[in-house]
């Protein structure tokens, strides 16, 4: 696992591989390019550093390896990996048996970060599955996905406006977000479809009526959850701030979603309404009831 250095970053590592010659004529060169990679501090090489330090000799895929290793003086670990392996390949006259690869810290990053956008996808495909058989339509599962497509807008502004990259703990942050921001949604659309069927409302009058309900319980839930995690997105100590950009995600894009949902998922509801009668039609269901407006009940 990557060590904590004292701004409270994770360690970096790079490994070149080749023939040894190769290896041992650039190594100088490489810890002075990596020391002028911005964000990186501190680089020295298993082979020692600029003539210091013990020298060992390690492999990888029976190829003698130096393992380049160093402080990160910034979050953002894949960012300075990608300038590092960039400046390191820019050196002149670097032999042409030289491989570089990331390190292993970095390989669990972005094995992580694919693994998760994997589960964002599955968990995804569960909300809708679920969102398809409770409002038992083919269509306003769209209206209700919307508020997830909103939420990292809010998420990538606040990351910016903090200075915070895409991290691990920041993913993992928009994965928790598919499940949270959701409901506001569902409380909302469940009340527009309870108004229709029970109260025999128009869709208009029904999200009028539904907004005006809804409004104050989604505001406070929103409210909640930001202040509870509040102290977290702040960071307040140099070993918080991997916990603090997943804070920071969750803020904004609960922020946008609740703002946005309630602007965005009206209208969807409104312009997706013809299409989910058609439907119904064509599977022998009934269509939405336009019939009353609000203040009027079904029975005369």
């Amino acid at each position: 696992a990557a060590s904590l250095s004292e701004q409270g970053f994770g360690g970096f590592a790079l490994v070149l591989s080749g023939e040894p010659e190769d290896v041992a004529a650039i190594n100088e060169q490489v810890i002075e390019t990596l020391n002028g990679v911005e964000g990186l501090a501190n680089v020295t090489s298993n082979l020692g550093g600029l003539g210091e330090g013990a020298q060992t000799i390690i492999r990888i895929d029976g190829k003698p390896a130096v393992r380049y290793t160093g402080e990160l003086e910034t979050e953002n670990t894949l960012g300075v990996t990608a300038r590092a392996k960039e400046a390191v390949m820019s050196i002149p006259n670097i032999p042409p048996s030289i491989t570089i690869s990331e390190g292993f810290e970095t390989e669990l990053q972005t094995q992580g970060f694919a693994n998760l956008f994997v589960a964002m996808g599955i968990a995804i495909a569960i909300v809708v599955i679920i969102l398809i058989i409770t409002f038992g339509s083919l269509v306003h599962w769209l209206d209700i996905i919307l508020s997830i497509v909103v939420a990292p807008v809010g998420a990538a502004v606040l990351l910016t406006l903090t200075n915070r990259v895409l991290g691990i703990s920041a993913m993992i942050g928009l994965l928790m977000l598919i499940g949270i921001v959701v409901t506001n949604a569902v409380v909302l659309i469940d009340r527009v479809q309870a108004n229709q069927r029970e109260r025999r409302m128009n869709a208009r009058d029904a999200l009028m009526e539904a907004g005006e309900r809804r409004l104050r319980p989604i505001l406070m839930t929103a409210l909640a959850t930001i202040c509870a995690l509040f102290p977290l997105a702040i960071g307040l100590s140099k070993g918080a701030i991997i916990a603090a950009e997943l804070g920071t995600v969750v803020i904004g894009g609960l922020f946008s979603s609740t703002l946005l949902t309630l602007l965005v998922v009206p209208v969807a509801y409104i312009m997706l309404a013809p299409l989910h009668d058609r439907i119904a039609r064509l599977f022998g269901g009934k269509p939405r009831i336009e019939a009353k407006p609000v203040g009027q009940t079904g029975t005369d």
